[in-house]
């Protein structure tokens, strides 16, 4: 808990394929990964999935308001609660830009939204529910560099009570973290 880590790598090098075997939306074909001490290939989906979050890089939105995509992650949140976690994603400029601002309609699968607007909507689900586990794919791409740091960074300080991963080919997201793995050719070398 509260350990930083992120994997290395250029596109196709296998770290999206790592994040979402990790939440077994995919099987790996060797190796192993454990909760607890048990390989999640013995535990159901569901019961993965309540432990590790993933932000993928294709998250879905859903074809309704930012407040209703958000709160999917925890139904019963609060509007400061709602708030604190769109603010930790960088989103609250925008959604105070908009129109109808909370209640705007994002269209089927998020059409009327950019690749970085879906990323930080989903990382703000995904920090509203509050996994033990984080696994983040690429949470700086497509961000101009002041608000990839400002994502990188609360993303950092939402690991203060949870385990963070996450993959980037970005080298200004290496920093804050604590280990450094490079994914070449489907395997993982420690960096540092």
């Amino acid at each position: 808990v509260g350990r930083l880590s992120v994997i290395t790598g250029i596109s196709g090098s296998g770290k999206s394929t790592l994040a979402q075997g990790l939440v077994r939306f995919r099987e790996f074909e060797s190796g192993t990964v454990s909760i607890g001490g048990v390989d999640v290939r013995r535990l159901r989906q569901d019961d993965v999935r309540r432990h590790v979050g993933l932000v993928a890089q294709d998250a879905h939105i859903f074809a309704t308001s930012i407040r209703e995509n958000l709160r999917l992650a925890r139904p019963g949140a609060g509007d400061a609660e709602l708030h604190s976690a769109a603010a930790r994603a960088q989103l609250i400029p925008w959604i105070n830009s908009l129109p109808a601002g909370w209640d705007t309609r994002v269209g089927e699968n998020g059409a009327l939204v950019s690749g970085g607007q879906r990323r930080r909507l989903a990382l703000a689900r995904a920090l509203l529910a509050d996994f033990p586990v984080l696994v983040v794919d690429e949470p700086t791409e497509a961000l101009d560099e002041a608000t990839a740091a400002a994502v990188v960074t609360e993303i950092v300080a939402a690991a203060h009570n949870r385990a963070l991963l996450v993959t980037s080919h970005r080298a200004a997201d290496l920093a804050p973290m604590d280990e450094v793995y490079a994914m070449e050719e489907g395997r993982l070398r420690r960096v540092r």
